[in-house]
């Protein structure tokens, strides 16, 4: 795999301890895109690594081995250093205006102890942790962070028992979470309505469905046909703004 030593393909999956380890988007400051805070400035901090293979991902570069990027982006910073960064990123000038990080990935909780200590760094931040649910958080995050969790369907190719964990996504149903999903056709609308909040009892007011796609006429041609749906089971629809914005460009 692109005649990398061995030596350095062991050291971007191996976590470090007193470090995160970046993706190559690392910090940047931008808009939330997706979620109940739809819309806000944010800080963005993207991790590496993930514990699923998503066939719709969009980021990629996070977990798949054959790509490139994969290997020769990532890099390990020390944790207080990635405090820094996020403060020197914040780009409002208005002290007035809540200061935003959400973290993503690839999947955050596979480095949630140090995101403990990064968070311990960052009292006056509002943060938002993105999750694909099936990974137990620790206390002090589920009691202080809002969980962006998105469970992963049929339509994402990954095997259930991969994907699917009831147990941690009764944990995240209990506290500041909401369930968002991403959908492909209407059918997929009834497998979150018979899995996830009949099989799962989760709260149908926490579900937020979402087109998959990366540009506007994708996101389009899906809400379209899928509202009508929604309307009658009663979950609300957004769409991707970062995708209606920028596209499917990365670090904005």
């Amino acid at each position: 795999m692109l005649g990398l030593p061995i030596e350095h393909k062991r050291e971007v999956l191996r976590l470090k301890t007193g470090h995160l380890k970046l993706s190559g988007d690392g910090v940047f400051y931008t808009i939330q895109g997706e979620g109940k805070s739809m819309g806000l400035p944010a800080c963005f901090l993207r991790l590496h690594l993930c514990n699923l293979t998503c066939a719709w991902c969009d980021t990629r570069y996070t977990w798949d081995k054959t790509q490139e990027e994969f290997w020769t982006e990532s890099k390990d910073v020390p944790t207080e250093s990635v405090a820094h960064m996020i403060q020197s990123a914040w780009g409002c000038n208005n002290e007035r205006i809540e200061k935003r990080l959400v973290i993503t990935g690839g999947e955050p909780l596979l480095q949630q102890k140090e995101i403990q200590r990064l968070l311990e760094l960052l009292p006056e931040w509002i943060i938002e942790i993105e999750t694909n649910g099936t990974i137990i958080p620790l206390p002090e995050l589920h009691e202080r962070c809002h969980f962006n969790c998105s469970p992963k369907l049929s339509n994402s190719l990954v095997e259930e028992r991969r994907r699917i964990h009831g147990d941690v996504l009764q944990i995240l149903n209990e506290k500041n979470t909401t369930f968002k999903f991403v959908i492909e056709k209407p059918s997929d609308l009834e497998e979150v309505d018979q899995i996830f909040v009949k099989g799962f009892n989760l709260d149908p007011n926490k579900i937020l469905v979402m087109p998959e796609g990366t540009s506007s006429s994708m996101l389009h041609a899906t809400l379209a046909n899928i509202a009508e749906i929604a309307k009658t089971k009663g979950y609300r629809i957004l769409t991707r703004l970062h995708c209606e914005i920028w596209g499917d460009q990365r670090g904005l």
